[in-house]
């Protein structure tokens, strides 16, 4: 029987009455509308908590229903089916820890993960394994008319585990398979045409089998396109359904020895992973969580339940933090939504086992101050290029970065019910002194040098928090980024976490370098030496307090340091004020209109010149028929009569010097 995929049919052979049915099927196949909606939110399922990550306290029967039951309440997600090694990658890698956080739904795939929980009392009721799950869902899914796209795997795997699903399966629809060559993240081109293939296909279920964690990197990158579609990351489970590996026996799988087998069969490739590292990381888990389970059990004698510290029962609550896209929307609304849901459906009682973590009352009135970190000169080509800070770059008529911060934090200060919120601007010993803040702001910030020139983000913020109590609050954010949404919304999104730290995530995973402190977390922080946030700073204070994630599926802010990165902040900034918000999220879009053109107060302009999304620093001078095009023309420079320049830094001849003219006055914006 040949079978090939093009252009999103099948073809084979016509003898074959059962491929022939299910050509037939796919090419009138439309996605099936919703025929019923179980609640109005996200139905919670109970979990539990290990080292940090919540994993979902369900059979493998249960999470099959839950998928297809919010599928048909037209609601997509992302299954994560975390196992020793994920765990592990979990703590150390705050990156692929966001990914992991801002699941929609979290199994177990390893059976030590299941030891653990019982070891520490809160049972989880078996292991829900992905390579079984893609089975058993794809069975289901084919009883309820719903589609499956295969992406990823070895050569030729996806298409095999394809004839295989449908073999087992008939009425399964087969919306498509794609196996993308090595290197596929970083060319464009094979990125659209991945795009474009599940556009066009419109799968109900995609699976990714590409390895942890470049899959769940993909599915992050991937799923705004099909956001109600359901992604599922499945590893090495299409060479396990075509046969090219042979799985454990069942026996092996039940008792927790499947990676002995597979140990066996790639002894080069697994060694490291399941001996060197695994078994160590195994040990550490399973007599860590012993200790608890002692604990826990002492508590609950004492008390009948987790006194206090540790809920009796931990529930996910619907990701669904703030509705950024609607500016309409408050917290008390989403609050109220949620609270008018269908009532609360427990499917047992489970424990958390975080017994560092406590429940946070400390009220916003604790905000003590917003820390801007202004980021290293070494690292800003356009200060190097500009001689200024980056926080007086331009940003709209009203004047700079610096200014449009200084505002931000008046609103913060406003919705926090504070009469005023210090903002403290930090920048390193070799960065110029932003000076560009309007009047009003006086006496409302003040900017300050790292005292070391190696101390990193984290070293930063620990030297910082000598000033505050252990229960105030602290808004860190990178200064170098436009935001696209309100400060005061972002807040508002960061506290109703209720954490120690709670950081927004890009979508793709990463940190935007925004976060709402507890000051006693920065005690866990070198005071000396290097200290990165993102890779050091973070992890060392989720070992002991609780750090979460707010997801984000389009970026808060973009940040400013090449060229092109503040063009396209300008140029996404301008529009969204214009109302303009699509383009932000449409994978697809091109836009050639203009969105700004910023004439500092000093420059030189000639009437004829032609502006196209580009800025005139004060000192500059453009001459008639001069085009601009995405560029940037720094103080003292001269763009001569009727020249083009298209995404360019247009400097002086002269080394640049420190220019004050304009700054922190309103700039001449040609719209």
């Amino acid at each position: 029987m040949d079978l090939k995929y093009r252009e999103q049919t099948w073809e084979v052979d016509a003898s074959d009455a059962t491929f022939r049915r299910r050509r037939e099927s796919f090419q009138t196949h439309r996605r099936k509308p919703a025929t019923s909606a179980p609640s109005a939110a996200i139905r919670r399922l109970p979990t539990v908590d290990l080292l940090g990550i919540k994993v979902h306290a369900i059979r493998e029967s249960e999470c099959v229903g839950h998928i297809l039951d919010e599928m048909d309440a037209g609601n997509g997600g992302v299954v994560v089916t975390p196992n020793l090694d994920h765990l592990r990658r979990y703590l150390h890698d705050v990156n692929f820890g966001a990914l992991v956080a801002e699941a929609d739904l979290v199994v177990p795939d390893g059976m030590p993960l299941v030891w653990a929980s019982r070891l520490q009392g809160t049972p989880l009721p078996e292991r829900v394994a992905g390579s079984n799950l893609i089975s058993s869902l794809s069975a289901a899914a084919s009883k309820r008319g719903r589609s499956v796209y295969l992406l990823g795997g070895a050569p030729g795997t996806a298409e095999g585990a394809a004839r295989v699903l449908l073999s087992r399966h008939p009425d399964l629809k087969i919306a498509g398979f794609y196996y993308p060559p090595l290197g596929f993240e970083h060319d464009p081109k094979e990125m659209a045409q991945i795009i474009a293939s599940i556009s066009q296909s419109g799968p109900d279920i995609i699976y990714v089998a590409l390895g942890s964690p470049k899959q769940e990197r993909l599915i992050a990158r991937l799923r705004p396109i099909m956001p109600g579609a359901w992604w599922m990351g499945v590893g090495n489970s299409f060479s396990f359904l075509c046969g090219d590996v042979r799985r454990a026996p069942v026996w092996m799988q039940k008792v927790g020895l499947e990676w002995s087998h597979r140990l066996l069969q790639e002894p080069r490739r697994l060694f490291k992973r399941y001996i060197m590292i695994g078994i160590p990381f195994a040990t550490r888990l399973l007599s860590r969580s012993a200790v608890r389970g002692v604990g826990n059990r002492l508590t609950r004698k004492q008390g009948g339940g987790l006194i206090g510290r540790v809920p009796i029962h931990s529930i996910d609550e619907p990701i669904a933090d703030l509705d950024f896209q609607n500016p309409g929307t408050s917290v008390d609304t989403v609050a109220r939504n949620s609270a008018a849901a269908a009532p609360l459906q427990l499917m047992r009682p489970t424990w958390t086992a975080s017994a560092d973590s406590e429940p946070d009352d400390v009220p916003l009135s604790r905000l003590r101050a917003m820390i801007l970190l202004g980021g290293a000169v070494r690292a800003n080509p356009l200060v190097a290029a500009t001689g200024r800070s980056v926080l007086d770059l331009p940003l709209d008529e009203s004047g700079s970065v610096l200014n449009f911060w200084l505002k931000q934090g008046a609103d913060v200060a406003r919705v926090a019910g504070i009469e005023k919120l210090p903002v403290r601007v930090m920048v390193n010993q070799m960065s110029p002194d932003p000076c560009s803040a309007d009047v009003k702001y006086l006496g409302a910030f003040r900017v300050e040098r790292d005292l070391s020139e190696y101390r990193g983000t984290g070293g930063v913020l620990h030297d910082l928090a000598r000033d505050y109590h252990d229960d105030d609050l602290l808004l860190v954010a990178n200064a170098a980024q436009v935001l696209l949404d309100p400060m005061s919304r972002v807040l508002m999104a960061l506290r109703r976490k209720r954490a120690d730290v709670a950081v927004i995530s890009h979508d793709d995973g990463t940190p935007s370098g925004i976060m709402l402190v507890r000051r006693k977390t920065l005690r866990m922080l070198p005071a000396t030496g290097f200290v990165d946030m993102k890779e050091q700073g973070l992890p060392l204070i989720a070992s002991q307090y609780d750090v979460r994630v707010v997801r984000r599926r389009r970026p808060t802010g973009l940040p400013i340091r090449l060229l092109d990165g503040y063009v396209q902040a300008l140029h996404y900034y301008h529009r969204r004020r214009a109302g303009a918000h699509g383009s932000m999220i449409d994978p697809l879009a091109e836009d050639w209109t203009p969105a700004f053109s910023l004439i500092e107060p000093g420059a030189s302009v000639d009437p004829s010149a032609r502006i196209h999304d580009s800025v005139v620093l004060a000192g500059a001078r453009v001459e008639a028929g001069s085009v601009l095009v995405r560029s940037l023309v720094c103080p003292g420079a001269v763009i001569r009569r009727d020249r083009t320049a298209v995404d360019e830094v247009i400097r002086s001849e002269k080394r640049p010097r420190r220019s004050l003219a304009g700054l922190g006055k309103p700039i001449a914006a040609a719209w």
